[in-house]
């Protein structure tokens, strides 16, 4: 596994697997382990768009280590670092 380094500005912490498909959210002091197969952001709004999308990110589910919570997470690489941009209930 490769870990994503954590800018001060980052506001959550992925981990990739081997193929950088991600595996782990650290986000809002909460474990997240993602349980489905991770689909790229481009890929998954590529319908809604005319231009590709200028940044890269991933769409996946985590389920929260200490609850057991699940949501559906957009994350983005941004500014040398990862940000949750939404999640979906």
């Amino acid at each position: 596994m490769s870990r994503s380094a954590v800018a001060p500005e980052q506001d959550a912490d992925l981990v990739t697997g081997t193929r950088g498909r991600p595996v782990l959210l650290r986000w809002h002091a909460r474990t997240y382990r993602v349980t489905d197969l991770p689909t790229p952001l481009e890929d998954a709004l590529a319908p809604a768009l005319t231009h590709p999308l200028p940044v890269h990110g991933w769409r996946f589910q985590g389920t929260c280590a200490h609850d057991g919570e699940s949501l559906v997470f957009d994350v983005i690489a941004f500014d040398g670092g990862w940000h949750v941009l939404k999640t979906y209930a």
